[in-house]
């Protein structure tokens, strides 16, 4: 229950497919790319890190080195230029001098990718990139478009609300962006579907039909306020009672006694505090 499960629902397997295409994209002028935006804790890394997996490294005994597709950077608070080639070249595990003048590791940069066949760059926590001053965002952005023309790669970026007004600010870089976004859950045939899909990943001996037990699934929305991570969190809590109880299945009773707190309560409980605090 711990572990981190991939659940399979029927927008993220589009999302999935999408990437995949973007991964496969023959080489061209102007190289697509793709920019997830949701909720914090809504799924989108999950989808990044399932659409790496069905792109691994592919070794190649008679090349002289392997074939690396696709790369996934976890961007950095604040991040710069020298930064992000240096996490480019431990993803594609080159030894490098750290602190090697910033286009001493843009051209090891560009070598290394082009000689390991590199395809695509997955970006998680691009709405870091708006901590940036104005002037730090617009070099960042160039970097990327320098990036896509010089080695005709894709990017597959990821953030919250923020990582779009970044990626707009740059017109000649938004137009190469298709923008998806990440909804918060809603009751409905596809939310019954999710419930149905993660109730089968829940190691107790007799179903509890959750996708049809209307207090359990409006309870499961309303307290994980619609947000994929909420509601799995909420699961596993209430799943964690049951095994020490003993119980075969989920009852209401076991989501009741979690004391789970949606995030938009934790934030004003929060706030209250803060204010608390200050007075």
């Amino acid at each position: 229950m711990k572990e981190p499960k991939w659940t399979s629902y029927e927008y993220a397997d589009r999302l999935l497919r999408e990437i995949s295409l973007t991964v496969k994209q023959p080489p061209c002028h102007r190289m697509p790319s793709m920019l997830l935006i949701g909720k914090s804790n809504n799924g989108k890394t999950m989808i990044l890190e399932r659409a790496l997996k069905a792109h691994p490294p592919i070794t190649d005994i008679e090349a002289e080195s392997n074939n690396v597709p696709v790369i996934f950077i976890t961007m950095p608070p604040r991040p710069d230029l020298r930064r992000f080639y240096s996490m480019m070249l431990k993803r594609l595990g080159a030894l490098f001098k750290e602190s090697a003048a910033t286009s001493v590791l843009e051209i090891q940069t560009l070598t290394l990718c082009e000689s390991l066949g590199l395809r695509s760059i997955i970006i998680d926590e691009f709405h870091n990139v708006a901590r940036c001053s104005v002037r730090s965002q617009h070099e960042f952005l160039n970097m990327l478009r320098f990036l896509s023309n010089e080695l005709r790669i894709s990017f597959v970026a990821a953030g919250i609300d923020s990582a779009a007004r970044v990626i707009a600010s740059d017109p000649q870089l938004a137009s190469r962006f298709r923008p998806y976004s990440l909804p918060l859950w809603k009751d409905g045939e596809e939310y019954r579907k999710l419930l149905y899909m993660i109730e089968s990943l829940i190691p107790l001996p007799e179903p509890s039909f959750l996708y049809k037990n209307e207090e359990i699934a409006q309870m499961i929305l309303t307290v994980g306020e619609g947000n994929l991570g909420d509601m799995i969190d909420f699961l596993k809590e209430a799943t964690y009672i049951a095994f020490d109880d003993g119980s075969p299945s989920l009852t209401v009773a076991h989501f009741r006694d979690t004391g789970f707190v949606p995030k938009s309560v934790q934030a004003a409980r929060l706030r209250d505090l803060a204010k608390q605090s200050h007075g």
